[in-house]
């Protein structure tokens, strides 16, 4: 037997292993998740189209939680796409998975973000848009070419959002990813 063959296989079952245990770390995520609504279908009658961007979808987390993806179906993967603003919500179209529609009075705020759960950019590089799902706030996390120009049409959709993006920006300061503000 090869002196090389005992080590190959040795490094092959930790593969398994991990895989495995990536597996149902997964399924557990989705387990804990049950109570999120799956993400509604646009209704007929999205109303007038106010913006049109692409976008990559980067990443749908729990509130406050960065590093807790959601996993709910249309949401779980990063994928490229285009995000349709109309008059009464906001339309997430993803590749590989069905068109996502988020009511205006789903949204909760709006705002520029530098990193979530696997991705870090530049500093203001990707736009987040908290919103409820299932009575859970959630962030979603999506990196534009143009994001300022993203980030003023979807404040200027939702004078809740625009609200709360005032208040935050004007009563925070910079925060660290641990949550440590610095001056």
């Amino acid at each position: 037997m090869d002196e090389r063959l005992i080590p190959a296989l040795a490094v092959l079952a930790l593969l398994v292993i991990a895989f495995v245990f990536m597996a149902l770390g997964w399924r557990n995520r989705r387990r804990r998740q049950t109570a999120l609504d799956v993400v509604a279908v646009p209704p007929a009658e999205i109303g007038e189209e106010l913006a049109r961007e692409s976008v990559l979808y980067v990443a749908t987390t729990l509130a406050e939680q960065p590093l807790e993806r959601v996993v709910v179906e249309g949401l779980a993967f990063r994928a490229k796409g285009e995000v349709r603003i109309a008059a009464n919500g906001l339309v997430l179209d993803l590749r590989g998975s069905r068109p996502a529609f988020i009511p205006v009075a789903d949204i909760r705020g709006v705002g520029l973000a530098t990193w979530t759960i696997d991705r870090g950019v530049e500093d203001g590089g990707l736009v987040f848009l908290r919103w409820e799902l299932g009575g859970q706030a959630v962030d979603t996390y999506l990196r534009s070419e143009r994001s300022q120009e993203l980030l003023d049409a979807l404040t200027e959709l939702s004078p809740t959002a625009a609200a709360a993006a005032k208040a935050e920006s004007a009563a925070t300061t910079t925060s660290t990813p641990d949550g440590e503000a610095s001056e």
